[in-house]
């Protein structure tokens, strides 16, 4: 078996994998989804690796690039995401093999780390390869309630109304903001949202904005409720504009009939659930530096949205 990196002909052949060994689940698998992933993310291109033997494709392995910063430093990173194994090779360790030599390139290229949220079932084979356990992702859990009806009658017209000048001022001032608290947090740009949320293939997400605040949301769908799930709110710290906000959000979720507002934005609303109720955050240091290692093991010194860390 030999690992190598893809060419441009394999993309076809990939994506038959990751259907063949993952099927459709909730999450598609098409060219234009890996592309949107892999090859048009604004961090940049992922390091992916084929596992081939006799020339048959038998196991992939991509990290997509990530940034956080914390104080004044950037840091790259990595998610561990989308990986196969074809399943007449499953077995002979080869989702190990290829992990490790990803872990082996990306350290080569400087400090870095790994992060991502695995199920229970695939959470196991991550921490016998020296991922780390940080904790539950917070969020903080909204019941709609009648004292918010009021919400109801508030008029707001839905769509984006903000120059992509205006949103890079906002994302700056939200920037400059979480750099000051020292905390982990993904920078976000104009070009990253547009990417993350406006062009994503995978989810339908609905964007209002002002030149005050930036909100992505959308209403998952459970078994007897809807839930209004909101990944990404960017806003001047103004207690006026947080209000506005409120109104927006929760106006939306009564329209689709929601009785949950989910957020990782526990000062967005005051009567509101806050817990470890999210998957749990994984973390593979790869960086010789041990105090960003203990940082960045306490989950209380990340400041993220659902959207920073959600599967896609």
């Amino acid at each position: 078996m030999i690992i190598r990196a893809p060419h441009e002909e394999d993309t076809a052949v990939i994506i038959e994998l990751l259907q063949l060994s993952l099927g459709e689940s909730k999450l598609k698998k098409t060219r234009e989804i890996w592309d949107f992933k892999h090859n048009e993310n604004p961090f940049g291109v992922s390091p992916v690796f084929l596992a081939e033997e006799n020339t048959i494709l038998v196991g992939v392995r991509a990290f997509m690039q990530w940034r956080w910063q914390l104080g004044e430093v950037v840091w790259t990173s990595y998610r561990a995401v989308d990986t196969g194994t074809h399943p007449d090779f499953q077995g002979r360790g080869i989702f190990k093999k290829l992990t490790l030599h990803a872990l082996s390139y990306v350290m080569q290229l400087g400090d870095c780390f790994v992060f991502n949220t695995p199920n229970d079932q695939s959470r196991p084979g991550y921490l016998k390869m020296g991922w780390q356990e940080v904790a539950k992702i917070k969020v903080a859990i909204l019941p709609i309630s009648v004292f918010s009806l009021a919400y109801l009658f508030y008029k707001r017209k839905y769509g984006n109304s903000i120059s992509e000048f205006q949103l890079d001022e906002l994302c700056r001032i939200y920037n400059s903001n979480l750099q000051s608290k020292n905390v982990l947090f993904t920078p976000k740009s104009a070009a990253y949202l547009k990417w993350r949320y406006e062009e994503n293939p995978l989810q339908d997400y609905i964007v209002v904005s002002s030149p005050d605040y930036y909100v992505a949301m959308y209403v998952k769908k459970h078994r007897f409720f809807n839930e209004l799930r909101v990944v990404e709110t960017i806003s001047v710290f103004d207690a006026k504009i947080r209000s506005s906000l409120r109104r927006v959000i929760s106006q939306y979720a009564f329209q689709n009939g929601c009785l949950l507002i989910t957020t990782s934005d526990k000062e967005l609303f005051f009567f509101r659930i806050y817990g470890s109720y999210g998957p749990i955050l994984t973390f593979k240091s790869l960086t010789h530096s041990e105090n960003f290692t203990k940082i960045s093991l306490d989950i209380n010194n990340w400041s993220y949205s659902l959207g920073d860390l959600e599967l896609f």
